[in-house]
């Protein structure tokens, strides 16, 4: 099976390199000239708990890809789903399939302008990646893949991605609530990497506050109301328990937000914080706190 995976970054690199050793052709596409050209040089290297490996995965731009698609991986930022979408069109043929694992909400919405809803699948990842330099990726612990089809019918290519997962040494599963688990990680995002990137600081020194604590929990708080007004019934206890954990456990990690905001790139608030603001008011509810995030954050983008 032919697979585009549709952003070259850490989580597409991780996701190619183990797919390819579990036996489907891979294919990574990206606009990064330089990570392009690494990978192409000197294959892709993956740093895991096991060591460290090459794996032999086809690069390109877009404009350079030819073959059709049986299968497009998207691991794009959310706010270039649209234009990442609409630069492979050409590969998309009346039996591709696409799979969404990105961050933020909205993304099958979006992707469902470009290819029938019965072909597209959704879900959420917990597999760690960072790039190391260009062509080099570590992904060390372990992490796991819940997905669903858009269109609410399991189909073969959803059974064959999850086995494909597997065998690759992704744990995935089939999940019908995959929604639940989407909103999930959208709201810990929401709370956890845009209140770290506005504050210049990770989870630990957020955590050793009590008002960085308290904070945390009423955003968390928040965004349930939000998804339970949107029709989605989530236990808050869940999402509390990864913030604890990120603000414990995961002190130093530098989420991607602010990553983006120390590079001076455009980030995925609008797709996370303020996609949960705009499904709130659809709905007939307010996120306030969430709304001066979304906001606060769009000026600092500009300043």
């Amino acid at each position: 099976m032919l697979v585009y995976i549709l952003g070259a970054g850490a989580m597409g690199c991780a996701f190619g390199a183990k797919l390819s050793a579990a036996g489907w052709r891979i294919h990574l596409i990206d606009v990064n000239k330089d990570q392009i050209d690494a990978i192409n040089r000197n294959r892709l290297t993956l740093q895991t708990d096991s060591g460290e490996q090459t794996y032999a995965v086809a690069a390109n731009t877009a404009i350079d890809a030819a073959m059709p698609a049986d299968l497009i991986i998207v691991f794009t930022k959310s706010l270039h789903t649209t234009d990442a979408m609409a630069s492979v069109g050409h590969l998309i043929t009346d039996d591709t399939h696409v799979l969404t694992l990105q961050n933020g909400l909205g993304n099958a919405e979006k992707i469902s302008t470009f290819i029938a809803g019965d072909r597209i699948l959704e879900g959420v990842t917990t597999v760690p990646a960072e790039i190391v330099r260009p062509g080099v990726v570590s992904s060390h612990g372990e992490g796991e893949v819940q997905f669903y089809p858009y269109g609410d019918e399991v189909n073969a290519m959803a059974e064959t991605i999850a086995a494909t997962l597997n065998a690759a040494g992704i744990a995935a599963t089939l999940e019908p609530a995959v929604k639940s688990a989407i909103w999930t990680k959208a709201i810990f995002n929401a709370a956890m990497n845009a209140t770290c990137a506005l504050l210049d600081t990770t989870p630990g020194p957020l955590g050793d506050q009590q008002d960085g604590v308290a904070l945390i929990k009423a955003l968390i708080d928040e965004g349930v109301l939000a998804a339970k007004a949107a029709g989605c019934h989530l236990d808050p206890l869940k999402i509390h328990a990864m913030a604890k954990m990120s603000m414990t456990e995961h002190r130093g990690h530098i989420a991607s937000m602010l990553q983006d905001i120390r590079a001076g790139r455009r980030t995925e608030i609008d797709d996370i914080n303020g996609a949960l603001v705009e499904q709130a008011r659809a709905h007939g509810a307010t996120a306030p706190m969430h709304e001066t995030l979304w906001r606060l954050m769009r000026v600092r983008e500009r300043l």
